[in-house]
């Protein structure tokens, strides 16, 4: 097993509330379509929300906007914190990746976020690798 991919694994991640708190605004100011965005901070605690345009017209689906994407990685760049995280919505499903998110993952030192829409929000967090898609712990930070 893959030393960096089992990092991944263990651990629990750390979000601050206030950034929960913008992404769900942004993700519902979306609807119909998936919000989407990327998640920044150190190490395991995330600290920023950064909302990159979904340039699909499909509303279960989700591709960053390039401009708003350059956008979000030069801000991240400029506060000197890591990209932790790719964060979007399911309007109508569960907090679970389709098979199309795993199939696309680009990155498995990303973690994968997904917030349900579907009743009350519900946000997962996930590691995807190799076609494999794990749980990650977290608990949210009051700030």
């Amino acid at each position: 097993m893959n030393r960096n991919w089992k990092r991944r694994e263990e651990g629990t991640y750390w979000i601050h509330s206030e950034v929960v708190h913008v992404l769900q605004e942004h993700c519902v100011n979306q609807l119909p379509q998936e919000g989407c965005g990327i998640l920044a901070g150190s190490g395991r605690e995330i600290t920023s929300f950064f909302p990159v345009k979904n340039q699909e017209e499909r509303t279960n689906a989700y591709s960053f906007e390039a401009r708003s994407y350059l956008t979000a990685l030069k801000e991240i760049r400029n506060q000197a914190i890591q990209w932790i995280g790719i964060i979007h919505s399911h309007p109508n499903t569960e907090p679970y990746p389709s098979f199309e998110d795993i199939a696309r993952w680009p990155d498995p030192m990303l973690t994968c976020w997904i917030l349900s829409l579907k009743e009350q929000p519900n946000l997962a967090a996930f590691s995807i690798r190799e076609g494999t898609c794990l749980p990650i712990p977290y608990r949210v930070k009051v700030i």
